[in-house]
């Protein structure tokens, strides 16, 4: 595996590198502890991003990640003994890991979800017009609707995904998804006779 020789590869103190050593200034008042800090950075932050690099394929999330990764470390400092060790290098690696995929999950739900909101103002459903409401299109009254209701009243009804579905798909309990549900039929039914 060859290392990204970016801007967490050079040697100039730049952006990232301030902010983390902003961080441990600001964070840990023990000079054995910054010097600690200073050490797993120079030995590791290298093989951190181009760990991250490899899960995300995108060198500002990457760098976004890798920062993100220092604060969990740094909050575990306490854990960490010996730098120069496998131990601590998978300790390392495993968070750093961890952080990525967690980051690549909630970039993919987000995309995921902008997927489903084109589709949904491109859907027939919403295009045509029904005899209700009076020339109005559907969408533009779900543009009135908070939200966190349209969302799931989209993911149900146009692309009828299952309230567990939408749970797994929004990251909250299925028993919010149905509770979502039932307001937004509320906030339609709302929307629906204000246009009439």
């Amino acid at each position: 595996m060859s290392e990204d020789k970016g801007s967490f590869g050079s040697t100039d103190l730049n952006k990232e590198e301030s902010i983390m050593f902003g961080f441990s200034k600001s964070k840990e008042k023990n000079s054995e502890n910054k010097r600690k800090i200073e050490k797993l950075y120079e030995k590791y932050n290298r093989l951190m991003y181009v760990v991250v690099y490899n899960i995300l394929k995108n060198h500002e999330d990457s760098e976004d990640v890798v920062i993100e990764s220092w604060e969990k470390i740094i909050r575990h400092l306490d854990k960490i003994g010996e730098i120069d060790c496998q131990e601590i290098k998978s300790f390392i690696v495993i968070i750093t890991e961890r952080t990525a995929i967690d980051f690549y999950r909630k970039r993919k739900k987000r995309d995921n979800i902008r997927i489903l909101t084109d589709e949904y103002e491109m859907s027939s459903y919403f295009v045509t017009k029904d005899k209700a409401l009076d020339n109005i299109e559907l969408h533009q009254i779900m543009e009135n609707i908070p939200k966190k209701y349209s969302e799931v009243l989209i993911l149900y009804y146009v692309n009828g995904f299952s309230g567990k579905e939408i749970a797994d798909l929004l990251g909250i309990k299925e028993a919010a998804v149905m509770a979502r549900l039932s307001r937004g039929r509320k906030h339609l039914r709302k929307e629906l006779e204000n246009n009439d």
